[in-house]
């Protein structure tokens, strides 16, 4: 009997697979770099003198901390009036303020259109639904109109109530966001029935129901939510720079950045190091949130 001969067919396609990994890692690699290239520009600059950060040199002869220490306190003496910890501060308070209101008033619309029967429901739900297909830039001018409006109401009754120039203007217009309801309701959604038996026989109601179960299990949506709002307000730009008129106690450190960039000079590597510190609040956050991140987009479903 003749013996019989096997070949390998897995072989071939083995090598392929091999090639076709080589080829990716590649693309994914030179997309790094494009992506990395002038974030590792920015701190490079940020590092330099001001003859440096003017030249083609992509590494300083001597590491230059003072500038940072000049943009966070301000110097006179190399032409920064601007001290950008106030600014940073400034931001800090409005994001807190921004994120508490926010996340409060989004899980509670959250829960009401995944777990509470209304009429009108599914309606004004699809009617939310549909503000996320409009461009913001065409908002601008209508909540510009409406918010000088209300200011001026609130002004005649006394100057400390105004929304113009203050913070109720950064804050106030943007307390309810569209994702962050549709995203923590899609979650809502997945959480059993029989937990809320559970707990209508435990006598609790709605809101017990939500803080003392919803909001425990749902915390990586929700610091997904947290994430997405922090971002939106650090980048924010055209807003305050249209509703705050050169108010120190709340320009925040984009508006900052931008009129550091106008004011005018050769001070490359100041303005870089400005937008190193601008920067680094984001990538801590991120680092200490990817994990409830990836695990809040994961897990949030397109249940109903």
């Amino acid at each position: 009997m003749a013996e019989a001969v096997f070949h390998n067919p897995v072989g071939k396609p083995r090598r392929r697979f091999k090639v076709f990994n080589i080829v990716v890692y590649g693309i994914v690699t030179l997309a790094a770099i494009v992506y990395i290239a002038p974030f590792a520009w920015m701190l490079t600059k940020s590092l330099q003198n001001q003859f440096e950060a003017g030249s083609t040199n992509l590494t300083p002869a001597k590491i230059q901390w003072q500038n940072y220490t000049d943009v966070m306190n301000g110097s006179t003496e190399v032409g920064v009036e601007r001290k950008f910890g106030n600014f940073l501060i400034n931001t800090l308070k409005i994001e807190a303020l921004t994120i508490i209101l926010q996340t409060t008033i989004c899980v509670l619309a959250a829960y009401a259109f995944a777990r509470m029967h209304f009429p009108g429901r599914d309606m004004l739900f699809a009617m939310l639904l549909m503000t996320l297909f409009v461009p913001s830039i065409i908002l601008i001018v209508p909540n510009l109109i409406i918010v000088t409006q209300i200011s001026r109401a609130f002004e005649s009754i006394h100057p400390s109530l105004k929304w113009m120039n203050n913070w109720p203007s950064l804050v106030i217009p943007f307390l309810s966001n569209t994702f962050s309801i549709f995203l923590l309701r899609q979650f809502f959604m997945q959480i059993p029935d029989e937990l809320w038996d559970a707990a209508r026989i435990d006598g609790a109601g709605h809101l017990r129901f939500l803080w003392q179960i919803v909001v425990p299990i749902s915390r990586a949506s929700i610091a997904t939510t947290i994430l997405f709002t922090f971002i939106a307000v650090w980048s924010a730009f055209e807003w305050p720079l249209l509703v705050l008129q050169n108010n120190p106690e709340w320009t925040p450190i984009s508006v900052a950045l931008a009129q550091f960039r106008s004011d005018g000079g050769e001070r490359t590597h100041l303005l870089m190091a400005a937008a190193v510190v601008a920067l680094v609040p984001i990538m801590i956050l991120y680092f200490f949130t990817q994990r409830q991140f990836t695990q809040g987009i994961s897990t949030t479903g397109l249940k109903g």
